[in-house]
């Protein structure tokens, strides 16, 4: 079914497993898994698995894992290609490579220090070491070894029929990625209003670089470590034609401008808010967290003191280079202020 451009299965598997294609499919889950599945070159009867991320735990792993033997008789599950090292997104890859040793992880190399140091994610969002409540599994995912760096425009070419192309994402992290799936063959979920006959099918697995309706209808203000490249890479995903967009959290879409727009929106309604704050003079980081939370009725508590804060610091940086406002100390504390360009706004 297509509404307003979000695509459902008419027929949800009970598995868990949705297939666009046939050798493309998604694992519905809390962080959506992508799934490519092409036939062994040395023997037909097994499918070869390439995962799109691995889920946000060993559970939904497990979850995944019966949900592949369902679906076939004989598979190996060959790489992981992780979008970014957070834990919602590597958390299955210690459980995938204890079921498959040979398997291959993969990431970029910046992706690759937080995925095999999962302290990471949680020391960057906080700016420290991280309290005790920040150390649990929502934060830092089972640590794994990435085996193979990859470009951030790697292409796999799995057979003549297959492909899977890396897109550069960077701004909800480091040196993340989306991935482009290509495959030849009918669409399968032919609810979808999308007519390929036998011809080239796409499937744009676009991580965290763009947020959903249902996302952003719950968190207006989602975590974001460069709101420039942000924007850039929402701008990347706008343009890069694809049938069907696969998010990592929520809906699936058919077309992609809309939700382009929304995204935008949220990011400089975010950037207006703050330069709002400091209309009436300058504030310290905190003082702008606590305008933005009331303004938003967002009510502080552990988790959002940490992520909404450390994005009101990328989008103050954000608002810095891009002089709109400006820095001084008074009275030991750090103040930031309109720019003189702002203020004449």
């Amino acid at each position: 079914m297509n509404t307003n451009n979000i695509f459902t299965f008419e027929n949800p598997s009970q598995s868990g497993i949705n297939w666009f294609t046939p050798s493309t499919g998604v694992f519905l889950s809390p962080t959506n898994v992508g799934i490519v599945a092409v036939d062994s070159k040395k023997d037909k009867s097994l499918k070869e698995i390439y995962l799109i991320d691995s889920g946000p735990d060993r559970a939904t792993a497990e979850k995944l894992y019966i949900a592949l033997k369902k679906e076939f008789s004989k598979f190996e599950i060959k790489k992981i290609i992780d979008t970014h090292s957070h834990a919602d997104h590597c958390g299955g890859n210690r459980f995938f490579k204890e079921v498959f040793p040979s398997l291959e992880i993969c990431a970029t190399q910046m992706e690759k220090s937080g995925i095999e140091c999962t302290i990471n994610q949680s020391a960057v969002a906080y700016g420290a070491n991280p309290l005790p409540e920040y150390r649990i599994p929502y934060y830092e995912a089972e640590i794994s070894k990435v085996d193979t760096v990859i470009s951030h425009d790697e292409v796999f070419k799995l057979n003549d029929e297959t492909e899977i192309k890396c897109i550069p994402l960077p701004g909800h992290y480091f040196d993340m990625v989306g991935v482009l799936c290509t495959s030849k063959g009918p669409v399968i979920s032919n609810d979808s209003g999308i007519s390929s006959g036998n011809g080239t099918v796409s499937v744009f697995f676009t991580a965290d670089g763009i947020f959903t309706r249902g996302m952003l209808s719950r968190y207006w203000i989602p975590f974001v470590f460069d709101v420039g490249k942000f924007i850039e890479s929402l701008s990347v995903i706008k343009n890069t034609e694809s049938d069907f967009y696969v998010p990592s959290h929520g809906e699936i879409y058919t077309e992609i401008d809309a939700l382009y727009e929304l995204n935008m929106l949220s990011v400089l309604q975010n950037e207006d808010t703050i330069l709002q704050a400091l209309k009436d003079g300058p504030k310290t980081h905190e003082e702008i967290l606590k305008y933005v939370a009331d303004l938003n009725n967002i009510p502080m508590r552990l988790s959002q003191f940490m992520l909404i804060g450390s994005t009101l610091k990328s989008y103050i940086t954000h608002l810095y280079e891009t002089e709109k406002i400006k820095w001084h100390f008074k009275d030991n504390r750090m103040l930031w202020g309109l720019s003189s360009t702002s203020s004449s706004q």
